[in-house]
């Protein structure tokens, strides 16, 4: 079954600490789970690992029989079609209900609904003739507009235009309550750590030994072989990542996503790909879906917003970006400071005279000596017309990955005295060593003129602060300072 093996990339690598090294840790290795592997590790006497692994796998054969859109014979399917009121077992109903709970939180951009697009794609993939806009327009408008009802124990009728496809969150439903069955029967046990597909959720007791370390790959082109992106430290926690890159429907000679746009039913063009770390792997599923189709700074803020939720999110072409609560899973790379420096940035924006006066727009980054950049700080302005006026920023950044900056720039701002923060990570969330950067600053204003300010800071210790420069045009005052 491959629908519930999506794009999860998140790769389990070799345990450490108690994990690695326990003599009573049970380990099952097993194909064709959901479509795709399983691995299950377990801490525990050999009795009760015996019983975990037998629990875990029949509650995920139970749970497939459920939510599979694969298999005809599942609940799912023949909920999907039906076309009468139908008794919903409690886990169904409960998917069905995260799904619209998510589809809220999102405001309609994550979506269960989209059964019905997917299987016109997938008619369009056999005939190779593309759908009309309109048609898929009018499709996806449908779907979003139904009411659906699932009130506790009563019998729930399927709108016409909804089929449901629950792929985006419930392989991590099933495995927490795959986990939660092996615990109970395992009840010495001092971790268990499940995966299926890249998809994990990891448990520990409370003081048990080390974390889990768990490499993160890159979701846009997942390889085997590849290297990490970076390496997490996870405790009683899911991980769970989503892409565009390998699942494809191919029509004609062209390719196209398999995550539909909910409100156009067009597969998704220059979408970010994100990996996520929550407290259970339903969120951790869901949201790293939400993610490939969120504009990137809204995805920031929303798991931001989230209690205990992470977040790294992967642009079209590789840019990086790390939710608040990212570069506190990392674990410490050879050479990395082990408390990054924190400064920040004042910045100003002169009030020039003119007959018709344009806020300016403005990019800020961190550079090392050589100029090469570590870590975008701010972008401000929305059109790119006028974004490729900063050619200094845009030869590092904008140029390759126009949409991903589109989708982090924040509205132009009048004259007036901004600060930034500057965490001394990089792009992706690392910590840098302390030693020589440079704040790099640009600006360009429509019927003005363009600055370019370069401005060298030392984070090494005993370095001193605060450093001030002074723009000569569209650039203020500027001051480097520690909080």
């Amino acid at each position: 079954m491959t629908s519930l093996s999506n794009l999860l990339l998140a790769t389990c690598v070799t345990l450490c600490g108690l994990h690695a090294g326990s003599a009573r840790a049970a380990e099952l290795h097993r194909d064709d789970v959901l479509g795709t592997s399983l691995d299950l590790r377990i801490d525990a006497p050999a009795a009760q690992a015996a019983a975990a692994q037998h629990a875990a796998l029949a509650e995920i054969e139970r749970l497939d029989a459920v939510l599979s859109r694969w298999r005809a014979d599942s609940e799912l399917s023949r909920f999907n079609a039906s076309s009468g009121p139908q008794r919903l077992s409690g886990d169904l109903r409960a998917v069905l209900r995260l799904c619209e709970e998510w589809r809220a939180r999102t405001e309609g951009l994550f979506s269960c609904r989209l059964g019905t697009l997917a299987q016109r794609w997938r008619q369009a993939q056999e005939s190779g003739v593309l759908p009309t806009r309109e048609e898929l327009r009018a499709l996806a408008s449908a779907a979003a507009n139904a009411e659906v009802g699932l009130d506790d124990r009563e019998p729930v009728t399927r709108p016409q235009a909804v089929v449901f496809d629950v792929d985006a969150l419930a392989k991590g439903y099933i495995i927490d309550h795959a986990l939660a069955a092996a615990r109970a029967a395992a009840p010495a046990a001092t971790a268990i750590g499940l995966d299926i597909g890249g998809d994990a959720r990891y448990w520990q007791a409370s003081g048990a030994g080390q974390p889990w370390p768990v490499g993160v790959a890159d979701a846009r082109a997942p390889r085997d072989n590849r290297p990490a992106l970076a390496t997490v430290a996870l405790r009683s926690q899911a991980i769970a990542a989503s892409g565009h890159a390998t699942r494809v429907y191919t029509v004609g000679r062209r390719q196209y996503s398999h995550v539909l746009d909910p409100w156009s039913g067009w597969p998704m063009q220059f979408a970010p790909s994100a990996t996520v770390v929550a407290p259970d792997a339903s969120s951790a599923d869901a949201l790293a879906t939400a993610l490939s189709v969120i504009p990137i700074r809204s995805g920031l803020e929303l798991a931001d917003a989230m209690p205990d939720v992470a977040a790294l999110i992967l642009s079209d072409t590789g840019t990086a970006f790390a939710s608040q609560r990212w570069p506190a899973l990392l674990v410490a790379t050879d050479g990395a400071a082990t408390a990054p420096e924190q400064l920040v940035i004042d910045y100003q924006v002169p009030n020039l005279a003119s007959e018709r006066y344009h806020a300016p727009y403005l990019a800020m980054w961190i550079a090392r000596e050589d100029g090469s950049p570590v870590r975008q700080l701010l972008v401000l302005g929305e059109r790119s017309r006028y974004l490729q006026d900063l050619p200094q920023w845009w030869r590092r950044y904008g140029r390759d990955d126009l949409p991903a900056i589109q989708g982090i720039a924040r509205p132009t701002r009048m004259p007036g005295r901004y600060s930034v923060a500057w965490d001394g990570r990089d792009d992706r969330g690392h910590a840098l060593p302390r030693g020589a950067y440079r704040v790099q600053v640009e600006a360009a204003r429509q019927g003005g003129g363009h600055e370019f300010l370069s401005v060298p800071i030392d984070t090494g210790q005993g370095s001193a602060f605060p450093t001030k420069a002074q723009g000569s045009g569209e650039i203020g005052s500027l001051q480097v300072l520690r909080p």
